[in-house]
């Protein structure tokens, strides 16, 4: 049996630490990336619609059941839609799109399986609010991508 000299020893532990984050490190992006891959599903009829993809989206890590905002500019005259799309399973989705006055504008509402919908026709020109939540109910962090179009 051959030892590794101490100073040998340390740089192969260092060499194969360095070599599980690097293992490791796509794994948090592909977890975004496929919660992104299902917002852009849920987004399919849409476009089949006439609906535009806007290449800009919002994503990251969330603990699970608690609320995130993101405030956007919206045009009187466009129909949006905003798809929210998570990489865990058994997620439960709130999605909802308020005015300045925190009314929710929403027209429709739908959630399935690893994504959740919302359509809102803007009754005027001005920057709203899409708050949301995602509750798992196996996981503490969940990663989400949140997405929209217009027509």
């Amino acid at each position: 049996m051959h030892f590794l000299p101490t100073r040998h020893f340390h740089r192969a532990a260092a060499a194969f630490l360095a070599a599980l984050l690097l293992i490791g490190a796509p794994l948090t992006h592909a977890t975004i990336d496929d919660a992104h891959s299902f917002a852009m599903e849920a987004a399919t009829p849409f476009v089949e619609q006439g609906f535009i993809v806007r290449e800009d989206y919002w994503n990251g890590e969330v603990k699970s059941g608690q609320k995130l905002m993101v405030r956007h500019q919206m045009f009187k005259g466009n129909e949006y839609a905003f798809w929210l799309g998570t990489a865990s399973e058994d997620v439960t989705f709130e999605l909802k799109v308020l005015d300045e006055k925190g009314k929710e504008i929403e027209l429709d509402f739908k959630s399935q399986g690893m994504f959740a919908t919302v359509r809102v026709n803007p009754p005027k020109t001005g920057t709203y609010s899409v708050v949301f939540s995602l509750t798992s109910k196996k996981e503490k962090g969940v990663y989400w991508a949140l997405a929209y179009g217009y027509r």
